[in-house]
This record gives structure tokens, C-alpha cells and sequence, in this order.
């Protein structure tokens, strides 16, 4: 719950958590929010109980923008992050992940768009993915739009799909508070997931369609070192969506669930039975609409067709291509067309 506040028009609050930060990382993810072109923020760093050098480099900067606080012990990011929301006096949050990097003119695009679209209650923008070794790259999950919010609703039930960037979001703060939206306490992992479900039930997402950061992926993140409690904290998002259509997720096609819109799950009956499952429940409880998530829903069981044909043998794909519906195969024809492009592309 919101402790009630007066916001200061125009100006972010930038949050950003920091326990244990390699210092090169950390140098340049600081210096990236101070060198923005839009410098009308305040700069709230949470030290989660940092037992390295990375608390007292915190301390070296001389900027009146920056606020530090430190916890007495680690208390984790979910609730790190939290605490700095209620810190926060701006009318917009900017997150910011201390190994990250944005681009001089993040924060000016992305006030820009906020105040164009005061309905929208947070945006992204696109990230080069950076890796240990400094060199960058051009994913193509990590170029991503959000054109209808229902179709988007719909594929938060599988997974963070489209991506969006933890460390990319600006959030209006008026909203966050209007529908007393936090971070959930109850996930210490993947809880930008969870918080963009919930997000997504009151109002606009966005992503900017430019690249305004620079995502680090290396063996310290979450998203390696803790990537099974991540997973199951995964499971329990997409459960807690589920019960809204009075569904449980079976765990024989757990993984299929939460991974075919990117194209890895292979071919499996179980799970042809349970999109019909969740397409029934939908139009029983009606919270989503019945028409796109029949279209979404059927369109990614193509593509997981496409990934299992495109791994199997003559006699499996025969066989495989005779099972299908005419739908189906329509949209294989949509898919191998879409890839094929892509490819001349490159």
C-alpha cells in the first residue's frame, strides 16, 4: 500500500539496487543515468548490504541527485526495489539495473512518450545484449512491440512475452499509485514478470521501438546463477494468471507452456489438448477475448509445428503434416515465409 504523496511534475525517480556490483560495471551504469540529456531527476541507489568495495564507490560520487540507502542487511532485489518506489518523489519511475547501460537519450525519449500518452502506465525500449566480454549484439527477442494490449495480456499467460527489460521500464507514478501497484514481496525472482501482469490488467503498455540500452548478461546475473528458482517463480506467475480462468497448469506441459512462443518446444499431444482446454475455460469466464486468444493460441501451436518439422525426418514430417488442420498448415506457410525473409535480411 501507497503512503500518500505529492509528486513533482516532470521530474524521475531513478531506482536502482545494488549488492555486491563489479566495480567496472557499476562505474558505467551510474555514469550512464548522470550523463543523461534530461536532468531533472533524483537518483535513489538501495545497497543491499554490499560485503565488497562496491558501497564505498557508491560513496565517491559528488552529485547532489544521488540519494543512497543502505540496508543493514541484504533484504534482496524485490524488496530493495520496493523500498525505492516509496522513496521515489518523481511524476515518473525510471528502473536502472547496476550493470546495465543507458543511452544519453533514454530518459528525454522516454518522458517524451509518457507525457504524449498519459494513459500509458509504463514503457520499454529496445537493449543490445552485452556480454562478459564487452562485445555487443542484436537479439531477435530483444527487438520487440507491443501493437494490441489484449494480444499482449494473452501472451503473458506463457511468459515475459514480448520481452521487456527490467532496466528499459519508466513507469508513470501516478498510476502505479492509483492502482497500488508494487513489486510482489512473494517473488525474490522474475518479479518484473509478475509486476507487468498486473500492470497490464489496468491500463497501457508500451515499448519504445529504438535502442536506448544496453542489457549485460554475464555469469553473476539472476538470469544465470539462479535460473531454476527463477523458473519456478516463472511457473507461479503464470499460475496465479491461470486462476482467473480457473485452470491449473499441468505439469506435463509445464515447460512447453512457458517456452513455445519462442519457437523451442517440440511437438507434444499433451499440450494440443490443453490450448483447447484454456480456450474453453476462456470462454466460460471471459477474461480475455474469445476471438484474439483463439487466434493467438492456434498461431503459436503453428510455430511449434514449424520447430518440430524443421527437426524431424522425411517419414516424421509426412506423418506430422497429415495430422494438421487446414488452419495449421496455413499458418506453417505464414511462418517458413516470415523466416525466409528474415534470412535475406541479415
Amino acid at each position: 500500500m501507497y503512503k500518500e504523496k505529492a509528486l513533482k511534475k516532470n521530474l524521475i525517480s531513478v531506482v536502482m539496487s545494488n549488492y555486491n556490483t563489479p566495480i567496472n560495471y557499476l562505474k558505467e551504469s551510474i555514469d550512464s543515468v548522470l550523463n543523461q540529456s534530461y536532468s531533472d531527476f533524483e537518483f535513489i541507489i538501495i545497497d543491499d548490504g554490499s560485503t565488497d568495495d562496491s558501497l564505498e564507490f557508491i560513496k565517491s560520487y559528488d552529485d547532489p541527485r544521488i540519494k543512497l540507502v543502505i540496508n543493514k542487511e541484504n533484504i534482496g532485489l524485490t524488496k530493495s526495489l520496493n523500498k525505492g518506489f516509496d522513496l521515489a518523489q518523481g511524476e515518473y519511475i525510471a528502473r536502472m539495473d547496476a550493470d546495465d547501460i543507458c543511452y544519453p537519450t533514454r530518459f528525454e525519449k522516454q518522458v517524451k512518450y509518457m507525457q504524449g500518452h498519459p494513459s500509458t502506465i509504463v514503457c520499454g525500449a529496445w537493449a543490445k545484449i552485452l556480454d562478459e566480454d564487452n562485445t555487443l549484439s542484436i537479439a531477435e527477442w530483444a527487438c520487440s512491440r507491443i501493437d494490441d494490449m489484449e494480444e499482449y495480456r494473452i501472451n503473458l499467460l506463457f511468459n515475459c512475452y514480448p520481452p521487456f527489460f527490467h532496466s528499459s521500464a519508466f513507469f508513470n507514478h501516478g498510476l502505479l499509485i492509483k492502482y497500488d501497484i508494487k513489486y510482489n514481496e512473494k517473488y525474490r525472482y522474475a518479479q518484473d514478470y509478475e509486476l507487468w501482469t498486473r500492470c497490464s490488467q489496468y491500463a497501457k503498455s508500451f515499448i519504445i521501438q529504438e535502442f536506448l540500452l544496453e542489457y549485460r548478461f554475464h555469469s553473476a546475473s539472476i538470469s544465470k546463477a539462479k535460473r531454476d528458482a527463477q523458473r519456478n517463480c516463472v511457473f507461479q506467475i503464470v499460475q496465479d494468471q491461470l486462476d482467473h480462468l480457473h485452470l491449473k497448469l499441468p505439469d506435463e506441459v509445464k515447460d512447453a507452456h512457458v517456452i513455445f512462443p519462442t519457437r523451442h518446444a517440440q511437438y507434444n499431444a499433451m499440450f494440443k489438448k490443453w490450448i483447447k482446454k484454456m480456450i474453453r475455460a476462456n470462454r466460460m469466464y471471459k477474461i480475455y477475448n474469445q476471438r484474439k486468444m483463439k487466434h493467438l493460441l492456434w498461431y503459436y501451436w503453428s510455430k511449434v509445428c514449424y520447430a518440430e518439422l524443421s527437426h524431424s525426418n522425411v517419414t516424421r514430417r509426412l506423418r506430422l503434416i497429415i495430422s494438421l488442420s487446414p488452419r495449421c498448415i496455413i499458418n506453417l506457410f505464414k511462418i517458413k515465409k516470415y523466416y525466409i525473409v528474415k534470412r535475406k535480411h541479415k
